[in-house]
């Protein structure tokens, strides 16, 4: 082979490498655009599951395990923030150490508990030497608490007839009758009635379970009986929650609200239900409701002229919503969740957005008590700049996203609702995120894991009154059995003008001013 035909092999090869080149840079593209379509088909999939099967916790990622083998997830926008994410390391686990000596690992309330004092001498009482008695220096404590089951007790009211046993003629004379028990159950006190009541909304625990301790502690009562007497416990306290609802809704001040699926036995299958949470002023009331339209989630706000407080659901910024001219604060946790979900498909917009909340939560957490004037002037100088500076950088990015994606979405949700995101940094009342309700609400989430469904609607109207009742001594750091049974007593010969003074709250600052006269 001659030189020029070894240099036109040369230029023939390098013409196959240009050719070859060419075609790795166009499967390269498509790769990339195949990864990009499967990032943003797992984020559907994710979201049809969400919608599918309830809400989920931020546990739940895009990555669904769409991702053909040997393709890792990789970011799916072009113009990325930053080419590497930041390392993420996990704290490791530290055991907390008791630090208040002043705390005992275990607290015994006085009215509960009977003492039981035990000497223990030794076999030796005299002195070895000069035999006489030995004297105590001190002596060693050592305490041991056990537990007794329950303890009932059965009052039998005996009412002898009397007559004249010479010429009868005075009649039959016998004394009046006892009251009758407060929830009318018979021989169910009303003690034992709150216990029942308590142990079902309170604690979660089905009646069958119940019934079952009841058994090991010596009382046979069957499920009828025990969700007999939960229900009229709870048509007594209706009253007391319908007035409660109506202070809230006349009022001007900020109420949170958020709503949770719940669901009803029905034959031939079990319907899901709505229960809504409104709470604020030391209130909390649950509402069951037959559907999710606006004018059933927003009945009695026509009233209201203060802040609601959600999430940016349709029901809540719909035209209802707008014809009675409601003011909606809406959740920052929210917005958060959206680039969370996305962090997958570009971690390195979703870190910064997330970090921005970060320091957001970290300012509020420190600012929470300090008074709503005291609160709104922090939020003006230090937050109003951070946010005017994330909104600009919004902006930037939104132009740098490609459209339909997880993060051209999460951009997208916190621009289009901005007003509502940032209402809270000119109201020093108003919360920055809606977790409230959430935590409300979880009351509910967390107990519907033991019964699965209540048994009728009705009976879940009367749970959503026990419910606001629970929560609302939580809110208030009232002792749930010490109200109830307080408050049950009161209702009595109350009146519909003594609602107000039978609240949770009016319960709690009435506790809290015998304390303070008892301390003075």
């Amino acid at each position: 082979m001659d030189l020029a035909e070894a240099l036109l092999t040369i230029e023939l090869l390098h013409g196959q490498l240009a050719a070859q080149a060419q075609q790795l840079a166009v499967r390269d593209e498509q790769i990339a655009s195949l990864r990009a379509d499967l990032l943003r088909k797992a984020f559907e999939v994710a979201r049809l599951k969400r919608a599918l099967y309830g809400k989920s916790s931020e546990r739940v990622v895009p990555d669904m395990g769409l991702f053909l083998p040997g393709l890792a997830p990789a970011a799916a926008n072009d113009a990325p923030a930053s080419t590497e994410p930041p390392t993420r390391t996990v704290k490791e686990h530290e055991r907390k150490v008791r630090t208040d000596p002043s705390r005992a690992r275990l607290e015994l309330d006085p009215s509960c508990v009977t003492d039981e004092h035990v000497t223990l001498l030794p076999d030796v009482t005299a002195c070895g030497c000069c035999g006489g008695a030995l004297v105590a220096l001190s002596e060693e404590l050592r305490t041991v608490v056990e537990r007794q089951p329950a303890h009932y007790l059965r009052t039998i009211f005996h009412r002898p007839k009397l007559a004249c046993a010479q010429c009868g003629g005075a009649g039959v004379v016998i004394a009046p009758a006892p009251e009758p028990t407060v929830t009318g159950a018979g021989p169910v006190g009303l003690s034992l009635a709150v216990d029942t009541v308590l142990m079902h909304y309170q604690d979660h625990l089905p009646f069958h379970r119940m019934a079952g301790i009841f058994l090991r502690e010596g009382m046979r009562i069957d499920r009828s009986t025990l969700s007999r007497v939960s229900g009229r416990v709870a048509d007594l306290l209706s009253p007391l929650v319908d007035h409660m609802e109506s202070t809230l809704l006349a009022s001007d001040d900020v109420i949170g609200i958020d709503g949770t699926g719940l669901k009803i036995f029905a034959s031939p299958q079990c319907q899901r239900r709505l229960a809504y949470v409104i709470h604020g002023q030391g209130a909390v009331v649950f509402r069951m409701l037959t559907g999710e339209s606006a004018d059933q989630v927003l009945e009695g706000f026509e009233d209201f002229h203060g802040v609601v407080v959600s999430d940016a659901a349709k029901v809540h910024l719909g035209r209802h919503s707008r014809s009675l001219g409601l003011v909606i604060a809406l959740c920052n946790a929210h917005a958060r969740r959206k680039f969370y979900d996305a962090r997958e498909t570009d971690r390195a917009r979703a870190d910064h957005a997330i970090a921005f909340y970060r320091e957001v939560a970290m300012r509020e957490r420190a600012w929470s008590t300090l008074e709503a004037p005291a609160r709104q002037r922090e939020r003006a100088e230090h937050l109003r700049p951070l946010f005017e500076k994330y909104h600009q950088w919004l902006e930037e990015e939104r132009s740098r996203v490609m459209p339909r994606t997880p993060m051209r979405e999460a951009i997208d949700y916190s621009l289009n609702h901005w007003s509502g995101l940032t209402h809270f940094l000119e109201d020093g009342r108003v919360p920055w995120t809606n977790n409230e309700s959430e935590r409300h609400l979880r009351h509910i989430v967390v107990g519907r894991k033991n019964f699965v469904f209540r048994g009728s609607f009705e009976g879940a109207e009367r749970a959503c009154v026990l419910w606001s009742l629970m929560m609302s001594c939580r809110v208030n750091g009232v002792n749930p059995r010490a109200y109830l049974l307080a408050t049950l007593e009161a209702l009595r010969t109350a009146t519909r003008a003594d609602l107000a003074t039978l609240t949770p709250r009016a319960y709690a600052e009435r506790k809290k001013a015998i304390e303070v006269a008892s301390a003075a």
